[in-house]
Order: structure tokens, then C-alpha cells, then sequence
């Protein structure tokens, strides 16, 4: 645990290069590492040069760190890969901040914050790919018909990867079939609009940390610049995204 009064130096994974930045949640693959010393908060912004590494972030930032000679990493998520690079030079591993960079500085150094026992997130968690699970999302409404399987899905009985279709098998987690004659929003035609809400980013709130595209269960979020926007014809209301944003910029409606 790190206790009050303790000098030493820490990185914080950052979303910009000050004081000021929003902790990012993601440790690979984070923009910015800020370099600080506890002491007199005098800081070294590192633009982060894994961000974008197909695969290998985690150890690549963890090493970076062991390089930098850092004694505790501060952040909201870490997988295993990068646990295992960082426990092995030493070096603590804080996970669960949020808020600014320098809001967690202050909580650490007041002795709030205990290093963590492990990794809190799956391996390649920064990819944009969320958890597995087992079985479908929670809130995904299948399509029926034939249907236009998107990879990834799981056929039972007799098709595979065809999304969700019953008729050429049931696609499962992955797969999201594309219907014309009956869409999950548009139904059939001359049928009411369904009130299943979608979700919505707000633009003076969200700060394009990427998180949400990580963990939207049917990949329906991506960035345009700093924003997040949300196709509402694949968003199923699901409300992940909008329980993982660290900004409060997502909601259902």
C-alpha cells in the first residue's frame, strides 16, 4: 500500500500530456504516460509509442516502465501480460483510477490506493475486442430469416457463423444477422417502431478514450476524431457502455 508521505516516482496512464489529463483506463495502450515525482509533482508526459502495436502493448509499456524506473503504475486496467512484465521488475500495479491525473496523485500519496493482486481485465482488453462470453449478450434481440452472418458467429443445428437467422442456424455472441424483411428496429413493414433505446455520446462530455469501443459487446461504437458515436441501428440498448465510461458522456435513449 502506498502511504502517506511516501516520495517516490509513479507513472499514471494518461489521456494528455498534463496534470490536468483524464486518467485512461487502458495501460497498453494509453496515449500519453505521465512520469511523476510524488514529492514536488514535477512530471515527464511520454507519448505512449505501443499505442499502436498489433499485439505486445502491455509488455512493451511495462518494460518502458522498468526502463523509466517507475516504483508504482497507477491506472484503470491491466491484463495479465502486462501484470506479469511489471511484478517482474518490481514495480506495483494500482488499478481502478479515474478521474485526473492529478486528483489519483493526491489519493496516492494520502495512502488510498493498495497495489493490485493480480490483472483486472482478459489479455489484448486495449484491442477493442471485449471479454468473451459464454452465449449471447445480454439485451441482443436475434433477426429471423436467412440472415447475413458477420464472422465470429457460432452456428447450432445447421449453419454456421450466419448470425442470428433461424432457418441457417443460430449465430451466437459474434454474429449479428442482417435481415431486410424483419430488422430488429424496423420490423415488418407497416409495423410500429420498437422503443428499444439506443446509445447516445455527448459531445462536450466525452473525450475520446476509446474505452466504450472496447467494451460494446456488438462492436456498434467507433471514433470520429475525440467523439464516440453509436450506430443506433446496431446498438441494442445493452448499457455497457454506458456503465464503463469513466466521463458519464454515454447514455441510453
Amino acid at each position: 500500500m502506498a502511504t502517506k508521505g511516501d516520495d517516490m516516482k509513479i507513472a499514471v496512464t494518461a489521456t494528455g500530456p498534463d496534470l490536468e489529463a483524464k486518467v485512461d483506463p487502458r495501460f497498453g495502450r494509453c496515449p500519453y504516460f505521465l512520469i511523476v515525482e510524488t514529492d514536488n509533482l514535477s512530471f515527464e508526459a511520454i507519448e505512449n509509442p505501443n499505442l499502436a502495436l498489433g499485439g505486445g502493448a502491455g509488455v512493451q509499456s511495462g518494460q518502458l516502465m522498468a526502463e523509466k524506473g517507475v516504483k508504482h503504475v497507477l491506472t484503470g486496467n491491466c491484463g495479465p501480460n502486462a501484470y506479469q512484465t511489471l511484478a517482474a521488475a518490481g514495480i506495483g500495479i494500482i488499478v481502478g483510477c479515474s478521474g485526473t491525473v492529478r486528483d489519483v496523485i493526491e489519493q496516492y500519496t494520502s495512502g488510498r490506493f493498495s497495489s493490485a493482486a493480480g490483472p483486472n481485465v482478459v489479455s489484448h482488453f486495449g484491442m477493442g475486442g471485449a471479454p468473451a462470453a459464454a452465449g449471447p449478450a445480454a439485451g441482443a434481440n436475434p433477426t429471423f430469416g436467412p440472415g447475413m452472418g458477420r464472422g465470429g458467429g457460432r452456428g447450432v443445428g445447421g449453419g454456421r457463423g450466419t448470425g442470428m437467422g433461424r432457418g441457417g442456424g443460430r449465430g451466437m455472441a459474434g454474429g449479428m444477422g442482417r435481415n431486410p424483411g424483419l430488422d430488429r428496429r424496423s420490423g415488418p413493414p407497416g409495423a410500429p417502431s420498437p422503443t428499444t433505446p439506443a446509445a447516445r455520446a455527448d459531445p462536450e462530455k466525452c473525450t475520446g478514450c476509446g474505452l466504450c469501443v472496447e467494451v460494446c459487446p456488438v462492436e456498434a461504437i467507433r471514433l470520429e476524431g475525440d467523439v464516440a458515436v453509436v450506430d443506433p441501428q446496431t446498438c441494442t440498448g445493452c448499457g455497457t457502455c454506458v456503465d464503463e465510461c469513466p466521463n458519464e458522456a454515454l447514455a441510453l435513449a
